[in-house]
């Protein structure tokens, strides 16, 4: 499953501390499933990355396409579900049972609140993602025939716009109806992930311009913003 908001690994320094929060010690059950070569007999590790480094948070083996872990954690936490320390899906930790399954087709987290919200979201936006695959895959095709349809490419490039609007919809929705979930904040840090050049895009804007004090305030938009000199 393509994830484009950012690189799922790079910005795990940043989450760490924006999607930890205190709670009730609780314990948390993962179970997973894997439709595919190359993963028996290799390890799947819960990796939260911090400013200082990586820290494993837990681990097992894959075994006849299968795996499981099971302990305690007092937050919630954003980590890399990775295969030999290699990330392959982002994935909250949090108390209750989570589910994964790993496919060519498919790989998701869900079951706890925060999973469910977060992927959830990223399933919609990768269907918005391969419609906007498709679009740029015709016009780099319209411009590589012998005869130019120019009405065919203008209707082309208002589709892809369409497309665009779409996705910026989907992500200002599912962020400003989610101002108090921690799968908001991940989305949001994913969106942002990258040089800013202090500028703030239009996106983001429309989104912070809306977003309560506490989001605002939270460490890591916090540290976004002041980079972009943003202020209301």
């Amino acid at each position: 499953m393509k994830q484009r908001l950012s690189s799922i690994c790079g910005i795990g320094s940043v989450l760490t501390g924006a999607l930890m929060c205190a709670s009730c010690m609780g314990s948390y059950q993962i179970e997973g499933n894997v439709d595919g070569h190359g993963y028996d007999g290799h390890v799947m590790s819960l990796v939260e990355y911090t400013q200082q480094g990586f820290q494993v948070l837990d681990s097992c083996m894959v075994n006849h396409g299968a795996f499981s872990m099971d302990g305690v954690t007092d937050t919630v936490r954003f980590v890399m579900l990775c295969k030999d320390y290699v990330p392959v899906i982002p994935m909250y930790l949090e108390k209750g049972r989570t589910k994964v399954r790993l496919s060519p087709t498919e790989m998701v987290a869900r079951g706890t609140r925060q999973n469910n919200l977060f992927y959830s979201f990223l399933q919609e936006k990768n269907e918005i993602d391969n419609r906007f695959d498709d679009m740029q895959q015709k016009m780099q095709q319209l411009y590589q025939d012998d005869v130019v349809d120019r009405q065919e490419i203008q209707a082309t490039r208002d589709s892809i716009s369409s497309i665009i609007a779409e996705c910026e919809d989907l992500i200002f929705g599912f962020i400003s109806s989610n101002f108090n979930e921690q799968a908001a904040v991940g989305a949001f840090l994913m969106l942002t992930f990258g040089p800013t050049n202090g500028n703030i895009p239009p996106l983001v804007r429309r989104i912070v311009d809306v977003a309560p004090d506490k989001f605002l305030k939270n460490s890591a938009v916090d540290q976004y913003l002041k980079s972009v000199g943003y202020s209301r």
